[in-house]
């Protein structure tokens, strides 16, 4: 891996948040929607099998860090059709509804976090892929973000 401390910090900050997230400091509770509170874990669990699904699809392509593999491909199919960056997807859609819920505003506030994160760390990721790929440009037109294109 090249020498990337801009990929090192996102990294990092990423450890940080997650840590925050299973080991609040302090928890502020929310209000909960009890009628409708399970079908917040039912949404967790979609957002965890994508975010499962795309580090399988991803295999020996897989790093926390944002620049690309030496070795790497650009995969446009499975989640990829979807989602440019589904790990993070099935990892919000995960952690918002978790804070859901549990009912914990301390999570919410990390969830936020991540979602920040992700956006920066993303566009830090795309820069990296443009230089790499030369059809990443028309990927990225086709393709949403986190959540896929409705137009």
């Amino acid at each position: 891996m090249q020498n990337d401390k801009k990929g090192f910090t996102y990294v990092l900050i990423q450890f940080i948040l997650f840590v925050l997230y299973v080991f609040p400091i302090y928890d502020l509770r929310i209000f909960c929607l009890s009628s409708i509170r399970y079908l917040f874990i039912v949404f967790t669990i979609i957002g965890s099998s994508i975010t499962i699904g795309t580090m399988l699809q991803l295999r020996n392509q897989l790093s926390p860090f944002p620049a690309p593999l030496e070795s790497g491909v650009l995969i446009q199919n499975g989640f990829f059709r979807f989602s440019r960056h589904p790990i993070y997807s099935g990892i919000l859609i995960s952690t918002f509804f978790y804070a859901l819920y549990s009912c914990s505003g301390s999570r919410m506030l990390v969830s936020i976090g991540l979602l920040i994160l992700f956006y920066f760390k993303s566009s830090y990721e795309e820069e990296l892929l443009l230089k790499k790929y030369t059809e990443y440009n028309r990927y990225k037109k086709s393709v949403g973000r986190f959540f896929p294109k409705l137009f």
